[in-house]
Protein backbone atom coordinates (compact mmCIF):
# COMPACT_ATOMS: atom_id res chain seq x y z
CA UNK A 1 0.00 0.00 0.00
CA UNK A 2 1.83 3.18 -1.12
CA UNK A 3 -0.24 5.80 0.76
CA UNK A 4 -2.28 5.79 3.92
CA UNK A 5 -4.34 8.85 4.89
CA UNK A 6 -5.37 9.72 8.43
CA UNK A 7 -7.52 12.60 9.62
CA UNK A 8 -6.68 13.51 13.22
CA UNK A 9 -9.75 14.45 15.25
CA UNK A 10 -10.61 14.89 18.92
CA UNK A 11 -14.20 14.19 17.90
CA UNK A 12 -14.23 11.37 15.34
CA UNK A 13 -17.79 12.34 14.36
CA UNK A 14 -16.75 15.88 13.47
CA UNK A 15 -18.81 16.78 10.35
CA UNK A 16 -15.87 18.59 8.72
CA UNK A 17 -13.64 15.55 9.19
CA UNK A 18 -16.34 13.25 7.82
CA UNK A 19 -16.79 15.46 4.75
CA UNK A 20 -13.02 15.51 4.10
CA UNK A 21 -12.96 11.73 4.46
CA UNK A 22 -15.74 11.41 1.88
CA UNK A 23 -13.92 13.72 -0.55
CA UNK A 24 -10.67 11.74 -0.25
CA UNK A 25 -12.47 8.42 -0.61
CA UNK A 26 -14.06 9.64 -3.83
CA UNK A 27 -10.49 10.23 -5.02
CA UNK A 28 -9.77 6.54 -4.25
CA UNK A 29 -7.54 7.14 -1.20
CA UNK A 30 -7.48 4.83 1.82
CA UNK A 31 -8.71 7.12 4.62
CA UNK A 32 -9.38 6.72 8.34
CA UNK A 33 -10.28 9.19 11.07
CA UNK A 34 -7.84 8.73 13.95
CA UNK A 35 -8.61 9.84 17.53
CA UNK A 36 -6.21 12.60 18.57
CA UNK A 37 -4.10 12.41 21.71
CA UNK A 38 -6.12 14.59 24.09
CA UNK A 39 -3.97 16.98 26.11
CA UNK A 40 -6.62 19.57 26.90
CA UNK A 41 -6.81 18.76 30.62
CA UNK A 42 -3.67 16.83 31.57
CA UNK A 43 -0.22 16.12 30.16
CA UNK A 44 -0.41 13.00 27.94
CA UNK A 45 1.40 9.88 29.06
CA UNK A 46 4.49 9.20 26.99
CA UNK A 47 5.11 5.86 25.35
CA UNK A 48 8.45 3.98 25.09
CA UNK A 49 10.86 5.91 22.89
CA UNK A 50 9.15 9.27 23.53
CA UNK A 51 10.83 11.90 25.73
CA UNK A 52 9.96 15.44 26.71
CA UNK A 53 12.51 18.13 27.57
CA UNK A 54 10.98 21.28 29.03
CA UNK A 55 14.45 22.82 29.57
CA UNK A 56 15.05 22.74 25.81
CA UNK A 57 11.53 24.12 25.33
CA UNK A 58 12.51 27.14 27.44
CA UNK A 59 15.64 27.66 25.34
CA UNK A 60 13.67 27.27 22.12
CA UNK A 61 10.95 29.85 22.86
CA UNK A 62 11.27 30.96 26.51
CA UNK A 63 8.17 29.01 27.54
CA UNK A 64 7.39 25.42 28.43
CA UNK A 65 5.17 23.26 26.28
CA UNK A 66 1.53 23.02 27.31
CA UNK A 67 -0.24 19.70 27.63
CA UNK A 68 -2.38 20.43 24.56
CA UNK A 69 0.73 21.20 22.48
CA UNK A 70 2.20 17.87 23.54
CA UNK A 71 -1.06 16.11 22.68
CA UNK A 72 -1.05 17.65 19.22
CA UNK A 73 2.60 16.69 18.71
CA UNK A 74 2.01 13.09 19.73
CA UNK A 75 -1.12 12.83 17.55
CA UNK A 76 1.06 13.42 14.49
CA UNK A 77 4.24 11.69 15.66
CA UNK A 78 2.55 8.40 16.59
CA UNK A 79 0.74 8.12 13.27
CA UNK A 80 4.03 8.71 11.44
CA UNK A 81 5.60 5.95 13.52
CA UNK A 82 2.65 3.67 12.74
CA UNK A 83 2.97 4.37 9.00
CA UNK A 84 6.70 3.69 9.08
CA UNK A 85 6.29 0.46 11.07
CA UNK A 86 3.67 -0.71 8.55
CA UNK A 87 6.20 -0.24 5.75
CA UNK A 88 4.26 2.49 3.91
CA UNK A 89 6.05 4.52 1.26
CA UNK A 90 3.94 7.63 1.99
CA UNK A 91 1.55 8.90 4.63
CA UNK A 92 -0.87 11.84 4.43
CA UNK A 93 -2.01 13.49 7.67
CA UNK A 94 -4.83 16.01 7.96
CA UNK A 95 -6.30 17.89 10.89
CA UNK A 96 -10.05 17.85 11.34
CA UNK A 97 -10.80 21.49 10.53
CA UNK A 98 -9.75 21.64 6.88
CA UNK A 99 -11.66 21.53 3.62
CA UNK A 100 -10.38 20.28 0.27
CA UNK A 101 -9.85 22.67 -2.61
CA UNK A 102 -10.76 21.48 -6.09
CA UNK A 103 -7.85 19.50 -7.49
CA UNK A 104 -6.58 18.12 -4.16
CA UNK A 105 -6.65 14.51 -5.36
CA UNK A 106 -4.54 15.27 -8.43
CA UNK A 107 -2.07 17.23 -6.31
CA UNK A 108 -1.69 14.33 -3.88
CA UNK A 109 -1.17 11.79 -6.66
CA UNK A 110 1.51 13.97 -8.23
CA UNK A 111 3.28 14.41 -4.88
CA UNK A 112 3.56 10.62 -4.72
CA UNK A 113 5.53 10.76 -7.98
CA UNK A 114 8.18 13.12 -6.60
CA UNK A 115 11.66 11.85 -5.87
CA UNK A 116 13.01 10.70 -2.52
CA UNK A 117 14.24 14.23 -1.72
CA UNK A 118 10.65 15.46 -1.19
CA UNK A 119 10.56 14.43 2.46
CA UNK A 120 7.61 16.58 3.56
CA UNK A 121 5.11 18.46 1.41
CA UNK A 122 2.58 20.73 3.10
CA UNK A 123 -0.75 21.08 1.30
CA UNK A 124 -1.20 24.52 2.87
CA UNK A 125 0.78 26.84 5.12
CA UNK A 126 -0.26 29.60 7.48
CA UNK A 127 2.43 32.10 6.47
CA UNK A 128 3.71 33.09 3.05
CA UNK A 129 7.42 33.72 3.45
CA UNK A 130 10.35 33.88 1.06
CA UNK A 131 10.31 30.74 -1.08
CA UNK A 132 11.30 29.37 -4.47
CA UNK A 133 9.13 27.63 -7.06
CA UNK A 134 10.60 24.18 -7.70
CA UNK A 135 8.25 22.75 -10.31
CA UNK A 136 4.58 22.62 -11.34
CA UNK A 137 2.48 19.87 -9.80
CA UNK A 138 -0.60 20.47 -11.98
CA UNK A 139 -1.80 23.21 -14.28
CA UNK A 140 -2.85 25.17 -11.18
CA UNK A 141 -0.60 24.12 -8.32
CA UNK A 142 3.17 24.48 -7.84
CA UNK A 143 5.67 22.82 -5.55
CA UNK A 144 7.66 25.47 -3.68
CA UNK A 145 10.60 25.32 -1.27
CA UNK A 146 10.40 27.76 1.67
CA UNK A 147 13.55 29.46 2.90
CA UNK A 148 12.01 29.84 6.35
CA UNK A 149 9.25 27.87 8.03
CA UNK A 150 5.72 28.42 6.80
CA UNK A 151 3.81 27.20 9.89
CA UNK A 152 0.92 24.79 10.18
CA UNK A 153 0.15 21.07 10.21
CA UNK A 154 -3.32 21.26 8.63
CA UNK A 155 -2.40 18.74 5.95
CA UNK A 156 0.80 17.28 4.52
CA UNK A 157 2.39 14.23 2.92
CA UNK A 158 5.58 12.49 4.06
CA UNK A 159 7.58 9.97 2.07
CA UNK A 160 9.38 7.10 3.76
CA UNK A 161 12.69 8.93 4.07
CA UNK A 162 10.86 11.89 5.60
CA UNK A 163 9.17 9.59 8.12
CA UNK A 164 12.54 8.10 9.06
CA UNK A 165 14.19 11.46 9.62
CA UNK A 166 11.28 12.90 11.60
CA UNK A 167 11.03 9.84 13.84
CA UNK A 168 14.74 10.05 14.58
CA UNK A 169 14.88 13.80 15.22
CA UNK A 170 11.48 14.17 16.84
CA UNK A 171 11.54 11.56 19.60
CA UNK A 172 12.51 14.27 22.11
CA UNK A 173 9.65 16.76 22.35
CA UNK A 174 10.58 20.35 23.07
CA UNK A 175 8.66 22.42 20.53
CA UNK A 176 5.20 22.36 18.94
CA UNK A 177 4.90 20.02 15.96
CA UNK A 178 4.67 22.79 13.35
CA UNK A 179 7.74 24.50 14.85
CA UNK A 180 9.56 21.17 14.61
CA UNK A 181 8.72 20.90 10.92
CA UNK A 182 9.79 24.52 10.46
CA UNK A 183 13.18 23.54 11.90
CA UNK A 184 13.88 21.41 8.80
CA UNK A 185 17.20 23.20 8.28
CA UNK A 186 18.38 22.06 11.73
CA UNK A 187 17.35 18.42 11.29
CA UNK A 188 18.26 18.03 7.61
CA UNK A 189 14.94 17.13 6.10
CA UNK A 190 13.52 18.78 3.02
CA UNK A 191 10.28 20.68 3.54
CA UNK A 192 8.13 21.85 0.62
CA UNK A 193 4.68 23.34 0.30
CA UNK A 194 1.97 23.62 -2.34
CA UNK A 195 0.88 26.95 -3.81
CA UNK A 196 -1.85 27.94 -4.11
CA UNK A 197 -3.11 25.95 -1.14
CA UNK A 198 -4.76 22.62 -1.95
CA UNK A 199 -6.74 22.71 1.32
CA UNK A 200 -7.96 25.51 3.56
CA UNK A 201 -8.61 25.84 7.27
CA UNK A 202 -12.07 26.79 8.49
CA UNK A 203 -10.56 29.04 11.12
CA UNK A 204 -12.39 27.76 14.19
CA UNK A 205 -10.80 28.31 17.60
CA UNK A 206 -7.85 25.98 18.11
CA UNK A 207 -7.91 23.37 20.86
CA UNK A 208 -4.16 23.86 21.34
CA UNK A 209 -3.39 26.12 24.29
CA UNK A 210 -0.09 27.95 24.00
CA UNK A 211 2.38 29.36 26.50
CA UNK A 212 0.99 28.91 30.01
CA UNK A 213 2.15 31.92 32.02
CA UNK A 214 3.77 33.75 29.09
CA UNK A 215 7.47 34.19 28.46
CA UNK A 216 10.00 33.11 31.11
CA UNK A 217 12.13 36.19 31.85
CA UNK A 218 14.93 34.52 33.83
CA UNK A 219 18.43 35.51 32.66
CA UNK A 220 19.66 32.00 31.84
CA UNK A 221 16.56 31.38 29.72
CA UNK A 222 17.09 34.61 27.80
CA UNK A 223 20.79 33.90 27.20
CA UNK A 224 20.09 30.32 26.10
CA UNK A 225 17.35 31.53 23.76
CA UNK A 226 19.69 34.10 22.17
CA UNK A 227 22.41 31.50 21.59
CA UNK A 228 19.88 29.07 20.12
CA UNK A 229 18.53 31.78 17.77
CA UNK A 230 22.07 32.37 16.50
CA UNK A 231 22.56 28.64 15.98
CA UNK A 232 19.31 28.41 14.00
CA UNK A 233 20.29 31.36 11.85
CA UNK A 234 23.60 29.72 10.96
CA UNK A 235 21.93 26.39 10.19
CA UNK A 236 19.26 28.07 8.04
CA UNK A 237 21.89 29.85 5.96
CA UNK A 238 23.89 26.64 5.59
CA UNK A 239 20.83 24.69 4.47
CA UNK A 240 19.99 27.39 1.94
CA UNK A 241 23.56 27.33 0.61
CA UNK A 242 23.42 23.62 -0.13
CA UNK A 243 19.84 23.83 -1.46
CA UNK A 244 19.98 26.97 -3.65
Amino acid sequence: MPLKTWIIALNTENPTALELKAVLEREQFDVEISPAVDGRKTMPTLQPGERMNQTLALIHRRAKLTSSEVGCYLSHYRLIRKAFDEGLSHVALFEDDVVAEEGLGEVMRNILKLGEEAHLVRLMSLKIRKRKIVQPLTGTFNLVRPVRGALGTQGYILNREGMKRILKAGSTIYMPIDSFYDSFFVYNFNCFTVEPHAIYELGDTSNVKKMDGGIDKRLWVHVGWRIYKLFRSVMRKWHRAIHP
